[in-house]
């Protein structure tokens, strides 16, 4: 009958995390957030998700400045999100890790944080999404164009450089900005890098090492084979270019590479995992 009672309890404070998850994803749909920070904080709920079924949630101290602390936090943090309305307010990056934290302060007395380590990281990767962007985009912009102009010269389609963004293709000018970097798309691959790492770990030093590097390498090869589509496609005599070059650039469409890159180093990263539990269950 115990056993029972702690499972019932058990499946009680899970779904109260998954509620927020569930709030916080409904508000950054319904302020119209970019649809790569949508689906990153939906691969960051699942990684939540999966962390959350190997521990056991029990409060088991309510009378703990810890709980009450954490009870305002998650009380202030539910009010402010109701007045999140627009994109222009930042606040959406945080409004899920202070959640899980507040969550977590609620569940557990401050010096056992450290158990929730990997939830209190998964949701700080959306924050941090914002400063990695920050960070390297002006790296980034002239290295995409440079190769961007290399794969485009190797294919006969002789682009020349314009400007400090741009290459001309037959008089039309291809404009290589911000949003063509593809630092999202490396960012997001990372992410799901991490979630990887953190849930189903490697052991191998090597291995870890190789999936690093494999991992930002076919996340760069992705996003300049994507430019140099959208070039081919704009340079065209295509009557629906301007349609495709929308969807390629600016749409829903754009995340078809994130999810190539993605399904690339998820089967690499499991042949390694796999690898790795054989060379284990032979000894």
């Amino acid at each position: 009958m115990r056993i029972a009672k702690i499972s019932k309890n058990n499946i009680s404070y899970n779904l109260i995390i998954y509620f927020f998850l569930l709030w916080n994803a409904i508000k950054l749909f319904l302020i119209n957030t970019d649809p790569i920070i949508q689906i990153l904080n939906f691969v960051l709920s699942i990684g939540i998700y999966f962390c959350i079924e190997d521990i056991k949630l029990e409060i088991k101290n309510k009378k703990r400045f810890g709980f009450f602390l954490g009870l305002i936090s998650l009380s202030l943090i539910i009010i402010r999100s109701f007045l999140l309305n627009s994109v222009e307010d930042k606040y959406y990056y945080l409004n899920l890790p202070f959640g899980i934290f507040a969550l977590i302060i609620i569940l557990k007395p401050l010096n056992q944080l450290f158990e929730f380590r990997n939830i209190i990281l998964i949701s700080f990767l959306l924050p941090l999404r914002k400063l990695f962007y920050i960070v390297f985009i002006n790296f980034f912009v002239p290295l995409t164009r440079y190769l961007t102009w290399f794969v485009l010269y190797i294919i006969g389609k002789n682009p020349v450089f314009y400007n400090k963004s741009s290459l001309l293709i037959d008089d039309i000018e291809i404009k290589i900005s911000n949003g063509c970097a593809g630092v999202d798309n490396l960012y997001f691959v990372l992410s799901i890098g991490i979630i990887y790492m953190l849930i189903f770990r490697l052991k191998d030093k090597f291995n870890i090492f190789l999936f690093s590097i494999f991992s930002f390498l076919i996340s760069i090869t992705v996003n300049i084979f994507r430019n140099t589509l959208i070039a081919i496609v704009v340079s065209s005599n295509n009557l629906h270019k301007d349609y495709i070059y929308h969807f390629l650039h600016d749409s829903y469409g754009s995340l078809i590479f994130s999810f190539i890159s993605v399904s690339i180093i998820s089967f690499f990263y499991f042949k390694l995992l796999n690898k790795e539990l054989s060379i284990k269950d032979k000894i």
